[in-house]
């Protein structure tokens, strides 16, 4: 134990003098560095609530039955009696006309006054079904949309399975394009990391070449500039998580202000523990990778 505290006490000393000795390198490194991570945690926290709450409506997908005006009981009757034998559907509700424009009224808020002057009630009557949980693929749903379509008494369904499928191809395209944006920054990082040692082992290569006369192993030499490049990694990186979670609870807070009316508000969620262990280890590996890119650098003359 006591040669462990020996051996790495100096190690630490000297990365601790490193950083001393070259506080302006080392701060724009992180600043930069921090930068470039908080980019990447802003996507992934985009990319994932994104995710979630595409996939919660995917879940929650409601078909809208618009009925022609003016249908008379024993059609109505024909078709609930419809509705009730689809194995998709786990129940349906019906909604007059007036209490569609109530609804209509609620979603718009105070912007519901200029519907008083209108002379008739313009909304149809409808059904919304429910589907069972099970039912998540679009196709099914359209399959089913088309069915309803042919249903005496049917004007018009409505369903948000188009707006999903396009949704879901807009975040696959995304989801390929972040995977380039962090290659991309996770290289700008190693090659930030890289070059700050690279300045820190420049303006030390007499203290270098004095410690290889001394007889100091090339793994003594490095070490400090390895967890020089951890410690950049790992400190940017909490910066990036700090200012991201600030950014994100302005956000939320500003769409609860702005849009009480949306309802993903309260579905936004920061990194679970987990993640942010995972971001942390990546700043770390970043760190490291910057610090093996100039290693060889460290050497004997």
């Amino acid at each position: 134990m006591s040669r462990t505290r020996d051996y790495l006490y100096p190690l630490f000393k000297l990365t601790g003098n490193n950083i001393r000795r070259h506080p302006v390198i080392n701060l724009i490194s992180i600043s930069i560095i921090s930068i470039a991570m908080l980019l990447l945690a802003l996507y992934f926290l985009g990319y994932s609530n994104a995710a979630r709450i595409v996939s919660a409506w995917r879940a929650d997908l409601r078909i809208a039955v618009y009925l022609v005006d003016g249908i008379d009981v024993e059609r109505m009757s024909v078709l609930e009696n419809y509705c009730r034998e689809l194995d998709e559907v786990i129940r349906f509700d019906y909604v007059s006309k007036e209490q569609a424009l109530e609804n209509f009224k609620v979603t718009l808020g105070e912007d519901s006054s200029f519907l008083s002057g209108l002379p008739e009630n313009p909304l149809p009557a409808s059904l919304e079904l429910f589907l069972d949980s099970e039912v998540t693929d679009v196709d099914d749903v359209e399959r089913l949309a088309r069915q309803l379509q042919r249903q005496v008494g049917v004007d018009e369904v409505a369903y948000g399975s188009r707006w999903l499928r396009q949704l879901f191809s807009l975040l696959k395209t995304v989801k390929y394009f972040g995977f380039l944006f962090a290659a991309f920054l996770s290289a700008v990082t190693v090659f930030i990391v890289a070059s700050t040692i690279r300045l820190s082992l420049y303006a030390r290569s007499e203290t270098i070449r004095v410690l290889h006369l001394v007889g100091a192993t090339r793994s003594f030499i490095a070490l400090p500039h390895l967890f020089e490049g951890v410690f950049q990694g790992v400190v940017a990186s909490s910066l990036a998580l700090g200012f991201a979670f600030a950014g994100f609870r302005h956000f939320k807070a500003w769409l609860q202000t702005q849009a009480p009316q949306w309802s993903i508000a309260p579905q936004l969620k920061f990194f679970t523990v987990l993640p942010l262990l995972l971001f942390l280890f990546l700043g770390t590996i970043l760190g490291i990778a910057g610090f093996l890119l100039s290693s060889r650098w460290i050497r004997r003359d």
